[in-house]
Protein backbone atom coordinates (compact mmCIF):
# COMPACT_ATOMS: atom_id res chain seq x y z
CA UNK A 1 0.00 0.00 0.00
CA UNK A 2 1.29 3.07 -0.93
CA UNK A 3 1.80 5.70 2.39
CA UNK A 4 -0.72 8.50 0.46
CA UNK A 5 -3.58 5.88 0.45
CA UNK A 6 -3.03 5.42 4.50
CA UNK A 7 -4.01 8.99 5.09
CA UNK A 8 -7.66 9.21 4.35
CA UNK A 9 -7.88 6.05 6.45
CA UNK A 10 -5.74 7.93 9.05
CA UNK A 11 -7.98 11.30 8.32
CA UNK A 12 -11.05 9.61 8.42
CA UNK A 13 -10.18 7.90 12.36
CA UNK A 14 -8.87 10.83 13.18
CA UNK A 15 -12.60 12.77 12.89
CA UNK A 16 -14.36 9.88 14.09
CA UNK A 17 -13.10 10.97 17.81
CA UNK A 18 -15.49 12.77 20.29
CA UNK A 19 -14.65 14.85 23.24
CA UNK A 20 -12.62 13.34 25.96
CA UNK A 21 -12.92 12.99 29.67
CA UNK A 22 -9.78 14.30 31.74
CA UNK A 23 -6.71 12.03 31.63
CA UNK A 24 -6.94 11.74 35.09
CA UNK A 25 -10.98 10.81 35.07
CA UNK A 26 -10.24 7.67 32.16
CA UNK A 27 -7.70 6.55 34.31
CA UNK A 28 -9.65 6.25 37.65
CA UNK A 29 -12.78 4.65 35.67
CA UNK A 30 -10.05 2.10 34.22
CA UNK A 31 -9.58 1.06 37.66
CA UNK A 32 -13.20 -0.95 37.94
CA UNK A 33 -14.18 0.22 41.24
CA UNK A 34 -17.24 -0.11 42.65
CA UNK A 35 -19.59 2.02 44.44
CA UNK A 36 -21.35 0.83 47.61
CA UNK A 37 -24.35 2.69 47.29
CA UNK A 38 -24.50 3.36 43.47
CA UNK A 39 -24.59 0.73 40.71
CA UNK A 40 -21.67 1.35 38.10
CA UNK A 41 -22.42 1.09 34.47
CA UNK A 42 -19.48 0.78 31.90
CA UNK A 43 -20.96 1.53 27.81
CA UNK A 44 -18.67 0.70 25.39
CA UNK A 45 -18.39 1.06 21.86
CA UNK A 46 -15.57 -0.51 20.01
CA UNK A 47 -14.59 0.60 16.30
CA UNK A 48 -17.28 -0.84 14.48
CA UNK A 49 -18.89 1.26 11.84
CA UNK A 50 -16.42 4.71 11.49
CA UNK A 51 -18.56 6.04 9.24
CA UNK A 52 -21.33 6.52 11.93
CA UNK A 53 -20.04 9.64 14.42
CA UNK A 54 -21.99 10.60 17.16
CA UNK A 55 -24.90 8.17 18.44
CA UNK A 56 -26.88 9.68 21.34
CA UNK A 57 -27.46 7.97 24.52
CA UNK A 58 -29.88 8.03 26.76
CA UNK A 59 -30.49 6.51 30.37
CA UNK A 60 -33.74 7.01 31.56
CA UNK A 61 -34.92 9.92 29.42
CA UNK A 62 -31.58 11.71 30.25
CA UNK A 63 -29.29 12.24 27.41
CA UNK A 64 -25.72 11.39 28.65
CA UNK A 65 -23.87 12.08 25.56
CA UNK A 66 -23.16 10.44 22.17
CA UNK A 67 -20.99 7.74 21.46
CA UNK A 68 -18.43 7.69 18.95
CA UNK A 69 -15.88 4.75 17.73
CA UNK A 70 -13.51 3.33 20.51
CA UNK A 71 -15.13 5.29 23.19
CA UNK A 72 -16.80 4.36 26.50
CA UNK A 73 -18.81 6.07 29.27
CA UNK A 74 -18.80 5.33 32.94
CA UNK A 75 -21.67 6.16 35.14
CA UNK A 76 -22.54 5.91 38.94
CA UNK A 77 -26.28 5.93 38.97
CA UNK A 78 -28.34 4.77 41.78
CA UNK A 79 -29.90 0.69 42.17
CA UNK A 80 -32.61 -0.62 40.59
CA UNK A 81 -33.43 -0.39 36.83
CA UNK A 82 -32.26 1.91 33.99
CA UNK A 83 -33.27 2.11 30.24
CA UNK A 84 -30.37 2.84 28.39
CA UNK A 85 -31.85 3.81 24.65
CA UNK A 86 -29.30 4.17 21.57
CA UNK A 87 -30.82 6.90 19.42
CA UNK A 88 -30.27 5.75 16.17
CA UNK A 89 -33.28 4.38 13.43
CA UNK A 90 -34.88 2.18 15.08
CA UNK A 91 -33.34 3.13 18.37
CA UNK A 92 -32.25 0.38 20.94
CA UNK A 93 -33.48 -0.13 24.39
CA UNK A 94 -32.08 -2.09 27.08
CA UNK A 95 -33.76 -2.77 30.39
CA UNK A 96 -30.85 -3.10 33.34
CA UNK A 97 -31.95 -4.19 36.74
CA UNK A 98 -28.99 -3.08 38.88
CA UNK A 99 -27.78 -3.91 42.46
CA UNK A 100 -25.53 -1.37 44.86
CA UNK A 101 -22.08 -2.30 44.94
CA UNK A 102 -22.66 -3.70 41.11
CA UNK A 103 -20.54 -3.25 38.32
CA UNK A 104 -22.53 -3.74 34.67
CA UNK A 105 -20.94 -3.75 30.95
CA UNK A 106 -23.28 -2.79 27.93
CA UNK A 107 -21.78 -3.12 24.90
CA UNK A 108 -23.48 -0.56 21.74
CA UNK A 109 -23.29 -2.46 18.23
CA UNK A 110 -23.73 0.36 15.52
CA UNK A 111 -24.27 -1.33 11.97
CA UNK A 112 -25.39 0.64 8.40
CA UNK A 113 -28.17 -0.24 6.89
CA UNK A 114 -30.27 1.26 4.19
CA UNK A 115 -29.28 5.03 4.73
CA UNK A 116 -29.78 4.86 8.12
CA UNK A 117 -27.74 3.04 10.50
CA UNK A 118 -29.32 0.85 13.55
CA UNK A 119 -27.60 0.07 16.92
CA UNK A 120 -27.96 -2.98 19.32
CA UNK A 121 -27.39 -2.57 23.62
CA UNK A 122 -26.56 -6.25 25.18
CA UNK A 123 -24.67 -6.91 28.27
CA UNK A 124 -20.94 -8.56 28.19
CA UNK A 125 -19.18 -9.89 30.29
CA UNK A 126 -16.04 -7.72 32.30
CA UNK A 127 -13.20 -9.76 30.35
CA UNK A 128 -15.11 -8.66 27.17
CA UNK A 129 -15.27 -4.81 28.43
CA UNK A 130 -11.39 -4.81 29.34
CA UNK A 131 -10.33 -5.90 26.30
CA UNK A 132 -11.53 -2.93 24.30
CA UNK A 133 -10.64 -0.30 27.05
CA UNK A 134 -7.12 -0.75 26.47
CA UNK A 135 -7.85 1.00 23.07
CA UNK A 136 -10.81 3.22 23.96
CA UNK A 137 -11.11 6.39 25.71
CA UNK A 138 -13.80 8.06 27.79
CA UNK A 139 -16.23 10.48 27.18
CA UNK A 140 -17.46 12.83 29.25
CA UNK A 141 -20.82 12.60 30.75
CA UNK A 142 -23.56 14.97 30.73
CA UNK A 143 -24.88 13.36 34.06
Amino acid sequence: MKPFAVLPVLLLAACAMGPRATPQADADARLYRAVPDKAVIYLIRDYGYLFVQGVTVTVDGKEMGETYPASYFRWELPPGEHIIVSRTDPPATLVLKTAPGGIYHVWQDIHVGFLREHSQLRVVDATTTRAVLDTAYLLPSKR
